[in-house]
């Protein structure tokens, strides 16, 4: 499956990052809060499905986003770091890989909760 992955680093001082990750039918938000102002922890994630027209796609329970478990930081944020390294912009490590591993995780929470 092809896919275009958007990454948007938080501003100076801001607690918010985004992740976008684009399909040929849908695309899914990711929205990062940190605790405090340096995206090393976190506060919570919200992930939202999109269609390309940005209508968003219910959960099962009819809910707009999905927040993922603080169990699950851990990793995401591994995952993410990745995303963000100097090896990856740089081009050093394989970024198809990292890219796989970020999204098999996030699509892996989201199969549950949307009705496919």
């Amino acid at each position: 499956m092809k896919f275009t992955l958007e990454i948007t680093k938080p501003e100076i001082g801001s607690k918010l990052g985004f992740k976008t990750i684009y399909f040929n039918a849908f695309k899914i938000n990711i929205i990062e809060r940190y605790s405090n102002s340096t995206p090393s922890k976190f506060y919570h994630i919200v992930v939202k499905l999109r269609t390309i027209n940005d209508e968003i796609i219910n959960t099962k329970t009819g809910s707009g986003r999905l927040m993922i478990k603080e169990s699950d930081f851990l990793p995401y944020s591994h995952l993410a770091k990745a995303l963000t390294s100097y090896d990856y912009r740089n081009h050093n490590v394989d970024r198809n890989k990292i890219e796989d591993d970020f999204i098999n995780f996030v699509l892996s929470r989201m199969a549950v909760h949307y009705q496919l």
